[in-house]
């Protein structure tokens, strides 16, 4: 068998690090790395993904990063820890993350998928889904809480586009409804709040922008939590969002540019 194995090529699989013969695996980037038949199916679209990476902190999160068309190249993100599903929405597939436990080990991999940018078409998005134990809750005060960031973002279209990656469409609403395709989504099937209108456009501008998401989710888990939290402090809480969104899409300059101008 020793002898054998001297005339025949074994390669690798990057996903499932076993090892194939060369013709039963399929290379796909400039390294030459491979993928063996069964890790490159694409998966159910309810197929979550378990994986894990980064040390454990008090947030957690994950991103959905769809496509717009099938390519071997993609094949690469297996490295990262995503799995590709199915999604009759799109053209290619839903790239499912791993679970994210702090924000290093997410904005490297963000950095790393940056090259496949180019995939990310028209009918894309990029949806970020960041842990809560409070969902029902914040379902519960969504028009205190999200009505007043909204209202800005549909004020200022352009800043919008700029700093989510895109405008509101039909499965990120502008307004609050009783669906899962509000922009920030309470009714997801697991225990997260969604930013669905998030779209990547860089790894800079989804980085700045999933950062202010997950600070989001945080401040609200910070006061959601307490018996006292009511109306009026669900109101402040989503007035406090909106002018730190202000602050850091630079909604305030843009308002400022265009009194000037006007």
């Amino acid at each position: 068998m020793l002898k054998i194995r001297k005339f025949l090529q074994y390669r690798k699989c990057i996903r499932c690090g076993k090892e194939f013969l060369a013709f039963q695996v399929q290379e796909f980037n400039r390294k030459k790395e491979c993928i063996c038949t069964n890790c490159r199916d694409v998966q159910d679209y309810t197929t979550r993904n378990f994986e894990t990476r980064g040390k454990k902190t008090e947030m957690s999160f994950s991103f959905e990063f769809e496509t717009s068309r099938r390519c071997s190249e993609l094949y690469e993100l297996y490295k990262y820890g995503f799995i590709a599903c199915y999604d009759g929405s799109i053209s290619g597939s839903e790239w499912k993350s791993a679970i994210f436990n702090n924000r290093k080990s997410f904005h490297y991999v963000c950095r790393q998928i940056d090259k496949f940018k180019k995939y990310v078409g028209s009918n894309c998005g990029t949806h970020l889904h960041v842990g809560t134990q409070y969902k029902d809750k914040m379902r519960q005060f969504e028009n205190e809480l999200f009505k007043p960031i909204l209202q800005v973002m549909r004020d200022n279209p352009e800043t919008t586009k700029k700093f989510w990656g895109r405008y509101f469409g039909h499965y990120c609403s502008q307004y609050i409804d009783n669906c899962r395709y509000n922009s920030f989504n309470t009714r997801s099937s697991v225990d997260t709040l969604e930013f669905r209108l998030l779209k990547f456009k860089n790894a800079e501008q989804y980085i700045k922008a999933c950062d202010f998401c997950i600070w989001v989710t945080r401040y609200i888990n910070y006061h959601i939590k307490k018996d006292s939290f009511n109306t009026a402090k669900a109101i402040k809480v989503g007035e406090f969002i909106k002018e730190r969104y202000k602050e850091v899409s630079g909604t305030n300059v843009q308002i400022s540019v265009n009194e000037q101008t006007g």
